[in-house]
Parts: C-alpha cells; structure tokens; sequence
C-alpha cells in the first residue's frame, strides 16, 4: 500500500471533509472544542450556535457528552447516534472513549451506527502545502456547555440553507441533495435511526475505510505501470493534492477515473477497471485522447470548459460497448452493451486553480434495457390482443417482433406452430415416435429456404433442422436456453442467416414454448435470438420469461375468444336438439349414473388408495382392494359397527373415534393410525386379491402377513344432505410406512451427518472440500491452523489456500496432481510444503522451526451427472516424519565424512606411529652394535667382528671410529656418547608416540563425553612454568629462547591461587608448545614466548591480538562441576598467548585450524608430521572450561595462539592447603638436591632373578644424562632415608626396566608379581612388626629386607594393587607396620582423575602415570617420602610429649 495512503489521519479526513466538523474532548470535564475544520468557517453562525447559553443548547450537549435523552434509554449507556437542533442534523462518532467527532449533514444520516476509528493526529508525509492549515478554537473552561450570550433569532443566520447551498455545489453530479429543512426533527429531539432517510451518495462521510484484502492485486498494477514514462511522472513525485484525490478514488467502490494535469492523464481505480475490458491496464498513464479515441476529444473539450468557466459538475450518458473476451474457443472477442452514466467535476487546489478532474461513472445498463424492453412487450401485448383466431395471433406476433425498434434484443425469431391433423399421421407413424407436425408461421432474419427453418417440420428423431430441439421443447413448460459454447446452439445451422440489429452472430438462443394453460398442449415454439452484445443474464431470462408470459396469456385469450365464437355459433344448432332429446338424455343420465357407479367402483379397485364408503357410527358399504391390503382386513362388506378397529393397533383406535365424531362438525377430517401385525390381530387372512394398477403404478404395499407394522394416513370427509345431516362418509387410506421410514432415515442420515461433522472438527488432520478452481468450499479448524489462515466462513468469503499457503516450487507439483486427478478420476497423493512452520523440540532440548510439511490426499467428487466439479482431501502433517529424514540423510552424510576423516586419521596415525618405531628400532640396533664393540674393547679385542656400522643422528658410525685408529679409551668414550645420543632418540620417538596416544585417548573420551573438567587450587603461574619445563631440554637442544611473560593485569588483580583442572590446562598449553617449537626450530630467528594474563571481564577480539574461534555446535560435555563453576560470581578469566616467529600462516591455512583431523595444509604434515588432532581437542578443552582459543598468524612473520578459560577464587580453606602441600613439594625438593661432582664412582651390580633383592655395589658411575636440568641436578646416590623399593608389577618387562633402572641409581630393589606376593614379601622386611614369623631370629639370621617405598601397579592378577593397599593399611592400623607410615605410590596407565582419586582413597599417598622416565620417578619418590615423613614428624612429637 501506498506510503501516503496509510500515512493518513482522521485531521486529513476532515481537512477534506466538505461537511463542517469539529473534535470534543471529553476528558477534562467539561467537554471542549480543541478542533474544527476548514468547512466550519464556511458557515458563520455555527459557532455561536454550539456555544450558546444551557438553556438553548443544553439538550445537544447533553448529547455530545453522552447523556440519553430518550426517556426509555436513560439509565444505560445507549446514545443515539444522530440529533437534530437548530434546523441541521448532527452526527456523532466516538474515538478512544475520550474524543467525539461532530458532523453536520444537509438532510438525516443513515441508520448505521457510528464507527470508532483510531484518532491519528500526527499526520506523517503531508504536504502543508496541500491543504489549509489545521486550527484549534481556544475555549474557555466556563465556555465548554455553553455560556455566551446567544443572538436574537431574528440574527440568526439561516444556516440550514446556507449549508444546503453551499453544500449542493460540492455534492457530485447526479445525486441532487434533499433540502435539510425538509429532513429536520424537532430541535431538542435525537433522530431515530430506523426512520433517518439514506445518505445522500454526495455525502462521501468522513471516515476514510481500510484497503480491503481484494483490492491489493489492483494497487500492485498500479505500482507496476511506469509513470515516469507518463506526463504526471513517477508517484513519489505526485502532488499531494494527487495523491489524496486518487487514495479516494481507490477506496471507492464506484467507477471513478481522474484526468490530471494539462494532458489529462488518465487514472482510474478498479471499479473502472473492470468497465474497461480488455484495454486494463494500458489505458493507466494516457491521455483522454489516447485512451478514447472515439470520444476523447469530445471529454477534452467539457473539461476544459469547466475549468475555464468554473462551472458546476456536467452530466451525460453514453451507450458504450466493452470488448469481452469469448467464452468459446477460437471465436473472437465480443462487445459488451452498456450504458454509461457519468459527471465530470474539477479539482481545484489551494491556489483555486483547476488541476484536474475526476469522471465519474454510473452503470445504468439495467435500467435501458429494461425500458426498452417493457416497452418491446407493451406493444407486444397491445397488438395480440386485437387477434381473433390462432391464425392470426401467429401472424400479429412475428409482425410485432419485426417492427420491433431497435431490433437488438431480436437479432433472430423463428415461429412455428404445433399441430396434429390426418396428415401428421401420414409424416410420423405412431411406432416412429410424436405425431405432431410443425408449420412455419413466420421468420426474422432468415432467407428463403434456409435450412434452419423449413416450411413444414416432422418433430422425428431423424429428421434435421430443429426437430430434435423441438420434440425437447414439447415437454418443457419454461423457456431453455441453447448456446454454442456446449454445442446445443448447432453452427452449421446458423451460417448464412442475416442478423438483425447488430449484425453480429448471435452466441446463443432460447426456445419458448407457447402453451394457452399449463395443462394443455403446445401450440407454438418461438426460436429467439439473443442479443450477441449482452450476456444471459438474471435481467435477460426475466426479460424472456415475462415475454413467454405474455405470448401464453396471449395466446389463452385468443384460444378463448375462438372458443367462445365457435360455441355461440353452435348455441343455435344445439338449442333446436334439446328439447327433442330431453327425454332421451334423461334416460341416458340415469343410464351413465349407473354405468358411473359401475366405473367407479371398477377404477377403485386399481386406485392403489384404500377407498370406502360408509355412515360417521362405522358400518361400511363398500371397500376396495386396496382398502383391504391396507387394513388387512378379512372381509366382505358391508362391515357394521366398527369391526375393522380390530385391525387398528388398541393405542389408535380413540383417536380413530374421535375423528369420526369430529365429522358431524366439519366436512372432513385427517388423521394417522397404525395397523397391527399379523400375528396380534385374531381374525383370518385378508383376501389376496390383487390389482394390476398397483404394479403399474409401482408400488409395493407390504401385505400385513409381512410382520411389518403399518403407518396409515387417513382422510374422511363427509357428504350431506340439504338439511346438514349425513348421508355418507368417504374416507381414503394411504399406506405412509414407507415415508416415515424415509423421515426417520433422513433423521438418522441428518445425525450421521452431524457426528461426521463433530469428527471432522475434532479430526487430528485437517479436512477440506474445494472446487476445481482450487476455492475453498469447506474445511475443519485443524485445515485452517496448518494453512496458517483465520476460520472464516467460506462460502461468503473467497479463499483459494493453496495459492496462498503452498511454497511456489511445490505449488506446481501440486497443480499438477490435480490435473491427473480430473484426467484420470483417481485419488491422488503428494507432498508440499506450507508456508507456516513446524515447531517441536529434539532430544537434547533444541528448539526446531522448519517448514510444515503435509501429504495431500485429493479425492475426485463427481456430481449427479457424473462430472467431476470438485475434490475433498485431507491434509496429514508428515513434517516430523520429513525431518527425521532430512536429519538421518545429514548423520549419513556425516557419518560417511566422518569415516572418511577417521580412515585419514589412521592412515595419518599408522604413519605417525611407524616413523617413531622405524626410528626406535634403529636406535636400539645402533646401541646393541656400539654396546657390543665397547666390550669387545674392554675384553682387549680390538679388532673384533663388526659387520654392520649403527651410529644415531650426528654421532660416527663403528666402522669410522675404527678407520680414525683411535686408542681404546677414545674409541669408548665416543661409542659412549652415541650410545646416549641413540637413547635420547629412542626417548623423544617415545615421547611423540606418547602425544599421540594421549590425543587419541582425548578424542575418544570427547566423544563418549566422558571428559571430566575437576578444578583444583593451583598456582597458575607455577603450572605454566611446569609446562615450560618440560621443554627446555628441547629447546636448548634446537636453540630456542624460550621465556615466560607475566602482564601487569594478572599482578593488579593480587591473584596467587585460582580453581581450574590444571591437567587440562596444560595440556592445551603443551600442544601449544610442540606446534610453536616444531614449527620454528627451522627458522632463522627462534624465540617462543608465553605470556600470561587475567581479567574479570570475557576477554574479546578488541581486548586480545587474535580472531577468537566461535564456540563448536556439537555442544557442551563437561560435567556439572564445571558447569556450577561457570555460575559463581568470583569468576576470573586466565588469558594465555602462545607467540613464536616460525614460518607463519596464511588466511587459507587458518581457515582449516581447530577442526578435527585436519592440518594447516597438506604439506605439513608430509614436513612436520602430526595428527591433526591437537589444536581441535584444544578448542574443545577450553570451550569446555568457559572460554575460547583464537589465532593470528602473518607469513614470515609468526604466529600467536592465544586462550582463554574462567576460573575461579578459590576458598580460604583451599588457598591454605595448597599453600602447605607447595611449601611442602619445596621443602622436600631443597632438602634432596645435591651438586654433581665432575666425576662419580660408577656401580657395577650382578643380576637377580625376579623374586630376589639387589643392593648396589662399589665401583664408578657416570652421571645421568637425563636427569640434569637447568635448575639442580638430582643425585643418583641413595639417600639415608631411602633404604629399598618393592616394585609390584606383573609385566616381566616392565619390572625389569624398573628394577634395573633403580639398581642403576643405587637402590634396593626387590620385586612381587601380584598383590598376594607384596604382602608375602612385606612380612619378611624390616617394616613388619606382625609376630615372630616377620622377625630376623626366625629366618635363621638371614638379613631382612631394608623397605621404604613400594611402587604398586594397579591392575595385576591374583589380586590387584587398590586391594592390596587396602590391606596394608589395615596392617598399620592393627599396629603390625613398624616405623609409621608405609609410603606406596600408585603406577598405572589410568590417567583419568576419578581413577587418580580412587587410588588415593585406596591409601596410595600419590600417582605416577605410565609411561614415565626414571628422573621422573626419583623426583615422585623423594617427594612422597619427604611429604610421608613431614606428616609423621607432629606424631613422633605428640609421642615424645606422651612418654
């Protein structure tokens, strides 16, 4: 809709308003005036009427105020809607209870009552320019009812016809106003509605009425024509007056058309649409001239003459004729008859200045043709009345018809008349059909010796012309129509005829048949011609049945007048025989009564009606068959004293009685009985006589012997003698049993049909009935709530749903099964989607809005002559069903993408995996070759066999060490070192394939969601130096700088201890590490840096250097304590940026960062290796703790990989047990570390079997290689506190790597394959104080085992390790452990937290997590048993207190 158009308000309305009106505000009392228009000011007196003393004018304002002044209204809230005063009547309208809009009128409204509109009074694209400005009266308070003095009545301004005048001049030609002082009531009295006269059409009203629905397709042609080719331009730049005038027009349901500008540029709304035929919508934008050419000329001179004289609106009438398109296929158009009435009247601006005008239009087609009809037929009656024979009535009417002026309506006529003599018999044999013949009386428009209309006509069904259509019009009482567009109008029959009045053919014609009476035969068929320019319509067959009227009434007349001639001439002859034959007709009538008796009695018996005859007490004279099979009475007549009520069930027989003795008061009577059955009636079997009428007539009475109970219909009626008594009852017996079981049918089809209707309405699928033009002819609710549309009635409103709800790419599958379900007359399914949606929630609580899908049934429904006219259906919401197929089709697809990534990721892992092991492999051969030579050289054989040459990374191969002719001592030093330079390998390939496995057991446990984020008390600047710790090694080997950034916005905010899962964390960091140190050690500046920060606010992408990653779909799978963590309100957020000046990524390379399996580019990985998994678990590890990762890379230049997580402030309880568990770790880490000697005795020691101890021996040992670090080096020698270490470990392997690893750093080791073997061997070391089977004394003297730690593997058979430190614990407690508490450390590959704290609450004091390097497992030990021996030492106090 147009800008301008819903922009406008109720001030606009009344600014154009030629009517005065003014706005009262009710609220403050009392009322004022805050606004009157600009056709107030027109009248001078009006304000001074309205505000006159209360004794004048208390009664109208009582009234504007809405006060009842009918007497039988006061005490409800019902005010008239119009008043008269001062010789004007007013209208009232109400606006948001709180504003009352005045208007005066010339004469009385109309009854409808006032509309309650929205008050807009900010006006919104309106040009001030347009139109007068608006104004307010200021009031006084004392001034609201009306307190000035009011003028003498001799002062007074004649206001009424002043306003009548003025008024008349504005009114729209052809619609004069009634004076008002002719439609005035009293001046104090309100106007009753029912007896207001109808507004006059110049009264437009004031309220503007809302675009309805249907006229919307009319406002998109107008947007579509281009006015900017036009002379008036594009709409935005219409003139407001322009736009005003035609937002009125397009509202108007009248033809109206405006003629703008110089040009006279033609616009129109879609009531002149429609007057405009085929030439809609080209005739938008053109001149008068152009879009009339046969009568623009003629428009354009009126209106210029208007404009220049200023004169009042001009009138004339046109017989115009619109262009129709043809209802039969391959004619051309028709033109349409029509009679235009029109005005034509000035705009004028605010400059008084004529810009246009604007034609009206007034269809009064109805009215000339009907004129000129009833004329057709006044003459028409007029001259047949002067017919005095048949012959001559033929002969007046198709003289008539011819004379006829104009002969539009009688473009063709064709008389004959219907005869039947001695010769029809000779043209038509009985056994051939009718007899009757029919003779041309007279034609209009034919030639001699047309074929349409032969002299004579044979009505035989092989004859030609319009025997066939006659023989049809014998039986017919009503005019019918024949037509080309079915074929019943045949066209070879109408070639050559010569058309009157037009010219044109016509497109169809009627037959009347012409009959004196209804009951008597034709006597003459008329074929008429329609008139080719008009349709069929209501106004046409009325036209055609009042001319069948005429001609039968006529016809009558004549047949009488003839009749009555015939008759009196043979009144004479007649006369002379009367007297002679009195006697013998005497005789005759006597003789004819008898024989009528006789008649009568012999058609009674084949009358299929129960007929007797009888007195009022009961005694029957006669009955006939039927009266018989009826009662089932046994018979014969005569029946005295009521016997036959014995056959009358005993319920009915008063009433039988009764009505009878109703018969001696009036002349007949009706009543109902019913007959019993056979077995309830104690007389013989009725007589089986039967009637040959009855199966003529077809009727089936259902003797009584067929236990059927009768209803019987009964009408006795009694004939009297002079004197009023009775001489005889007749009564008439109809069997009505099978019309009550109709009734009570029909009553059970009409609840049937109800019930359907009831299912129908509470159906859980929507029902529908449309026609083949796809209306709506009826549905349930639940059609109309899928479809989206409100429930309306539709048969009074037109909706065609599947144009207006179906998307556009299903509507034509749709169509196009409707099609095939007329072609092919079978139901037809199909699947479309509506335009509403489907809404429903899955599994995990997503909500789903999709489109509503539905499956269509149509179903063909044929009408009574077997066509198909329309189809029902129903419609079954399949949209669930729809998206679990599009949602099962997406985990296909997913699915197979996701093998597809996982058979990459093993290929990727196979080749990850294999690199490592090839690496250790080589390794390994490479040490067992230089281990070997090194003894060949310590056993003096220094030209041993060395068949393969091993070396590892940089160091020289066996056989080059010999080639250089190196002492021995040289030669194993150098051996020596690439021993180690091997080991080392094997170490890093381990260490990689353990990042490997760790990522996999990651990924597994992120998507089983079995991830646990457990936050604890940490320092996180002392993790992440941990992190970094553990590649220092690594990065002074490639020479990195490595370095640790802390920002000032962590130290500002104070932080120490925070809570968070410290594994997780670093975790991410250390992937962070590895892809920083991997990717830089080959450039030419090497530096890596981690900085650190915190904030108490999210971070974002305009706090931070980096794009952060948007959160994953796949949704969050972090248990409930992380997600109670997220809801406090202590929550700080840990920054972490992770920069490095590798070689840098580019904008594609970023796009593949952070998805599962999938690298930066293909190269990498053939370069760098790797898996593709660590960047995408730590995307998932920090979205699981609350935050975010993000990157920023530029080629050449590096790359910063930063996240975030949120932690939280941890608890005073919690920051004072980490405080002490650290002081602890560091007290026991100070207390053990020692500074290397340059040189170390190294230890030689003898193996032992597994079950057995080891003890270290004298001799040298060189350092450890593995375990230095930047900070201390840990000192291989045996503490005084670590005496020996039980290993409990069921792998073989393993426990000798273990074993030999601690021998090597000078421990006691003994060893136990199970739980059940640790506590064997427990009872026979120096800690067990159980009895005299753990003492020295009874092993013979034999030296107990020094234990001091126990390392226990958890998972072992017989018994595992949880078990057996259970009940070592037990052993303590019972007091059978000596020397306090027993440290033991748990070894296990489990590495989930909940199996760390199931350990510990075993009695584990820690967990070392396989694999594991021997630096690593000395630090754990020193640990345990620094924190052990710290929590014994306030024991071992309180004791020495004690003693």
């Amino acid at each position: 809709m147009h800008t301008s158009f819903l922009d406008t308000g109720i001030i606009d309305l009344l600014e154009a308003d030629p009517r005065p009106s003014f706005i009262v505000a009710l609220t403050p009392h009392p009322p004022t005036i805050v606004y009157t228009n600009p056709a107030f000011s027109g009248y001078t007196g009006l304000l001074d009427i309205i505000t006159a003393h209360r004794e004048d004018n208390g009664h109208f304002w009582d009234w504007i105020s809405g006060v009842p002044l009918d007497s039988a209204l006061k005490g409800t809230s019902i005010v008239a809607s119009s008043f008269a005063h001062s010789n004007i009547f007013w209208t009232r309208s109400v606006v948001h209870e709180q504003m009352v809009v005045i208007g005066a009128n010339e004469q009385a409204p109309s009854s409808e009552p006032p509309r309650k509109v929205r008050l807009d009074v900010s006006v919104r694209g309106r040009d001030d320019s347009a139109s007068p400005p608006r104004r307010a009266i200021p009031v006084d308070e004392t001034m609201g009812l009306g307190n000035s003095p009011l003028p003498p009545s001799s002062a007074r301004p004649n206001l009424a016809a002043d306003f009548a005048a003025i008024h008349r001049a504005k009114s729209t030609p052809g619609s004069p106003p009634a004076s008002m002082k002719q439609n005035l009531a009293t001046p104090t009295e309100p106007v009753q509605p029912p007896q207001a006269a109808p507004r006059s059409a110049s009264d437009l009203g004031w309220i503007l009425s809302g675009m309805i629905p249907e006229q919307r397709p009319f406002w998109e042609v107008i947007r579509n024509v281009k006015w900017e080719a036009t002379h008036i331009g594009p709409m935005a730049s219409w003139p407001p007056r322009l736009e005003q005038t035609f937002n009125q027009i397009l509202v108007d349901s009248r033809p109206i058309a405006v003629c703008w500008g110089p040009h006279y540029t033609t616009i129109y709304n879609e009531a002149f649409s429609k007057l405009c035929g085929s030439k809609h919508p080209a005739l938008l934008g053109l001149t008068v001239e152009d879009a009339w050419p046969e009568a623009g000329h003629q428009l354009k001179e009126k209106m210029r003459a208007i404009a220049c004289k200023q004169k009042a609106p001009e009138e004339d009438e046109w017989n115009f004729f619109i262009e129709r398109e043809s209802d039969v296929s391959g004619e051309p158009n028709w033109f349409e008859e029509t009679y235009l009435k029109w005005s034509i009247s000035p705009i004028i601006d605010s400059n008084s200045e004529c810009v246009g005008f604007t034609h009206s239009i007034v269809d009064a087609t109805s009215m000339r043709l009907w004129e000129r009809r009833m004329q057709m037929l006044i003459d028409l009656g007029e001259v047949l009345v002067t017919a005095r024979d048949v012959r001559s009535y033929w002969e007046k009417t198709i003289q008539q018809l011819g004379n006829v002026w104009p002969h539009y309506d009688i473009p063709l006529a064709i008389l004959y008349s219907v005869e039947e003599g001695p010769d029809a018999m000779a043209l038509a044999p009985p056994s051939c059909g009718s007899t009757k013949i029919c003779r041309l009386a007279g034609a209009l428009g034919v030639p001699d010796g047309h074929p349409i209309a032969p002299a004579v006509l044979s009505l035989q069904p092989g004859d030609e012309a319009l025997s066939a259509l006659f023989q049809k019009a014998l039986s017919a009482h009503h005019p019918f129509l024949l037509q080309k567009q079915d074929n019943s109008l045949p066209r070879a029959l109408l070639e050559g005829l010569q058309w009157r009045g037009f010219g044109d053919p016509c497109r169809a014609a009627v037959i009347v048949p012409i009959r004196p009476t209804k009951e008597e035969n034709v006597m003459g068929l008329l074929l008429l011609g329609l008139n080719p320019r008009r349709p069929y319509d209501n106004d046409y067959r009325q036209y055609i049945s009042l001319l069948s009227q005429k001609l039968t009434t006529s016809l009558a007349s004549t047949v009488l007048l003839e009749e009555e001639a015939r008759r009196g001439r043979n009144a004479a002859e007649e006369a002379a025989f009367d007297q002679a034959q009195l006697k013998e007709k005497l005789a005759a009538s006597t003789r004819e009564a008898n024989e009528s008796i006789q008649m009568f009695e012999a058609v009674a018996e084949f009358v299929p009606v129960g007929m007797c005859f009888g007195d009022h007490l009961g005694n029957l004279t006669f009955a006939n068959d039927a009266w018989y099979k009826i009662t089932g009475h046994p018979g014969p007549v005569p029946i005295s004293n009521q016997s036959f009520l014995s056959c009358v069930k005993e319920e009915d027989r008063p009433v039988i009685i009764s009505e009878y003795e109703k018969l001696k008061t009036v002349r007949n009577v009706e009543f109902e009985f019913r007959v019993k059955r056979l077995e309830d009636v104690d007389i013989p079997a009725p007589l089986t006589r039967n009637s040959p009428s009855f199966e003529k007539a077809g009727l089936d009475f259902h003797p009584i012997g067929d236990n059927k109970e009768r209803h019987i219909l009964a009408t006795a009626e009694a004939e009297r003698a002079t004197d009023g008594t009775i001489i005889r009852v007749l009564t008439c017996l109809t069997d009505v049993t099978a019309h009550k079981q109709v009734a009570e049918e029909a009553v059970r089809r009409a609840q049937q049909a109800e019930n359907l209707k009831r299912m129908t309405e509470f159906a859980t699928v929507g029902m529908y009935d449309m026609d083949l033009d796809g209306r709506l002819l009826g549905a349930n609710k639940v059609f109309f709530e899928m479809c989206g549309l409100p429930i309306i009635d539709p048969t009074v409103v037109v909706v065609k749903p599947w144009e207006e709800c179906v998307w556009k790419e299903d509507y034509p599958l749709l169509k196009d099964k409707a099609e095939r379900m007329v072609v092919e007359a079978v139901v037809q399914n199909v699947e479309v989607r509506l335009r509403t949606t489907w809404n429903a929630e899955d599994g995990a609580g997503h909500k789903v809005v999709v489109p509503r899908w539905v499956q269509a049934t149509l179903m063909p429904v044929r009408t009574t002559e077997g066509t198909i006219a329309s189809f029902t259906g129903c419609l079954s919401d399949v949209s669930l069903q729809r998206w679990q197929l599009e949602r099962e089709k997406q985990r296909k697809e997913e699915a197979i993408e996701s093998k597809r990534q996982q058979e990459n990721f093993i290929d990727m892992t196979s080749h990850e995996m294999r690199n490592p092991l090839s690496a250790i492999i080589h390794c390994a051969d490479a040490i067992t070759a230089t281990l070997t030579r090194v003894q060949e050289l310590v056993n003096g054989e220094p030209h041993g066999d060395t068949g393969t040459a091993f070396s590892n990374g940089d160091g020289m191969s066996i056989v080059a060490l010999r080639e250089q002719n190196l002492d021995p001592q040289s030669e194993v030093r150098a051996l020596v070192e690439n021993c180690i330079d091997s080991a080392e390998t094997i170490v890093g390939c381990a260490q990689h394939q353990k990042r490997i496995v760790d990522d996999i057991l990651t990924m597994s446990k992120l998507d089983s969601k079995l991830l646990a984020i457990t936050p604890i008390t940490v320092n996180p600047i002392q993790m992440v130096q941990e992190a970094l710790k553990m590649f220092e090694v690594e990065a002074r080997r490639v020479d990195i700088h490595l370095s640790m950034v802390v920002d000032r916005s962590y130290r500002d905010l104070g932080i120490r201890y925070l809570d968070f899962d410290p594994s997780r964390l670093k975790q991410v960091l250390i992937n962070l590490l590895t892809n920083a140190l991997k990717f830089t050690k080959t450039g030419p500046t090497r530096n890596v840096s981690v900085a650190i920060s915190a904030s108490l606010t999210r971070p974002s992408e305009a706090t931070s250097s980096v794009q952060f990653i948007p959160r994953s779909q796949e949704g969050d799978i972090g248990d409930c304590t992380q997600r109670d963590l997220c809801n406090r309100a202590d929550s700080v957020f840990l920054m972490f940026e992770v920069k490095d000046t590798g070689q840098g990524l580019t904008e594609e390379e970023k796009k593949s960062l952070f998805q599962r399996f999938v690298q930066a580019s293909s190269r990498t990985h053939v370069k760098y290796g790797g898996s593709g998994l660590g960047l995408f678990i730590s995307r998932r590890l920090t979205e699981l703790q609350n935050g975010a990762i993000g990157v920023a890379s530029q080629p050449g230049v590096g790359s910063t990989f930063a996240f975030y997580i949120e932690a939280n402030i941890p608890a005073g309880t919690s920051i004072l047990d980490a405080e002490a568990s650290t002081a602890a770790i560091k007290a026991a880490i100070s207390g053990l570390q020692v500074t290397p000697s340059p040189t170390s005795s190294r230890r030689q020691h003898s193996p032992s079997t597994a079950s057995g101890s080891t003890t270290p021996s004298s001799g040298t040992q060189r350092p450890s290689p593995i375990t230095a670090s930047p900070s201390s080096v840990l000192s291989p020698t045996l503490p005084p506190q670590i005496k020996g270490v039980l290993v409990v470990e069921d792998n073989l392997i393993n426990q000798q790597i273990t074993r030999r690893g601690l021998l090597n750093m000078g421990f006691t080791v003994d060893v136990a394959n199970h739980g059940v073997e640790c506590l064997d061997k427990l009872r026979r070391t120096d800690r067990f104080a159980g009895g005299c089977n753990g003492s020295a004394a009874s092993n013979g003297g034999e030296q107990t085992f020094p234990l001091s730690i126990i390392l226990m593997d958890i998972e072992m058979p017989i018994q595992d390790g949880l078990t057996c430190t259970r009940n070592i614990r037990e052993l303590e407690r019972e007091g059978k452990i000596r020397g306090g508490r027993l440290p033991i450390i748990a070894v296990s590959a489990n590495a989930r937290m909940e199996q760390i704290m199931e350990a510990k609450a075993a009695g584990c004091d820690d967990v070392l997590v396989k694999p594991y390097r021997m630096p690593e497992l000395l630090e754990k030990m020193r640990i345990v048993m620094r924190t052990v021996a710290a929590l014994e030492e306030p024991l071992c106090d309180m004791s020495t207190i004690m003693g």
